[in-house]
């Protein structure tokens, strides 16, 4: 793992991945919070060993009430897929990218307008519930893990407003020189208009403002808006996977 990657992670630990207590393990350190147990962010095993199987790990984040098990090491997590696989767990491969130049072509930043937290909780409920996994608890939790990433990190959130109603959202987390852009959302009603770009854009020049150096997205491997952020500008530096029921 790349040392630029494991500045990422340590970021993520005091932020958008911090529990409230921690405990170490055979298999490495596992991570639960209190106050969001339903989150998989705040409650997970981040798995530091590169020999155990995937019943291992699984059993382990079932005995120890979390959500997830996270493999820090690409290598590690692409021999345990397939053991996930048979026992019917979900595997998601993550990239982290890293913000190092302009974007392809101009973006028009003046569409995103900062906001509090409080005028997204309304959207973001919205887009939880429509999910398949969403339900009104977890909604709850993951709202509320906003509020408490706010008190361990400078937090700042943009939208982008139609009618004075946010159609679109994105989150920046910063801490000295580090910084991340996170929970990048459109509704699927207002797709297609530039309205991403706009937001991750406006966050990246303000935590450059705000003096960030090192600013970083996390995007699923899988899916479309890796090409997105590539286009602006992140490179891809790193890997990671989550496994879970």
């Amino acid at each position: 793992m790349s040392t630029d990657t494991d500045r990422a992670f340590a970021f993520m630990s005091r932020g958008d991945m911090a529990g409230t207590d921690t405990e170490m393990t055979p298999f490495g350190l596992a991570v639960r919070s209190t106050a969001t147990p339903l989150r998989q962010d705040s409650n997970y095993l981040l798995v530091d060993s590169t020999d155990a199987r995937a019943s291992q790990l699984a059993t382990a984040v079932q005995r120890l009430k979390l959500r997830v098990a996270v493999v820090k090491d690409e290598a590690t997590g692409a021999r345990l897929v397939d053991g996930f696989d048979a026992i019917g767990w979900q595997a998601h491969h993550h990239l982290v990218m890293i913000h190092r130049h302009a974007p392809g072509k101009p973006v028009d930043t003046s569409l995103a307008t900062e906001v509090d937290e409080a005028a997204l909780r309304d959207f973001r409920r919205t887009g939880i519930l429509s999910a398949p996994w969403g339900r009104a608890e977890l909604a709850d939790q993951i709202l509320l893990a906003k509020q408490l990433i706010a008190e361990r990190l400078t937090t700042r959130f943009f939208a982008v407003l139609d009618a004075g109603e946010p159609v679109a959202a994105t989150d920046l987390y910063l801490d000295g020189d580090d910084a991340q852009v996170e929970d990048v959302v459109t509704h699927e009603s207002h797709r297609n208009r530039g309205y991403a770009s706009a937001l991750v854009m406006r966050a990246v020049e303000e935590a450059r403002a705000a003096g960030a150096t090192f600013v970083f997205l996390v995007a699923r491997a899988d899916d479309w808006p890796q090409h997105l952020y590539a286009r602006l500008g992140f490179e891809t530096i790193g890997f990671y996977y989550k496994f879970f029921i």
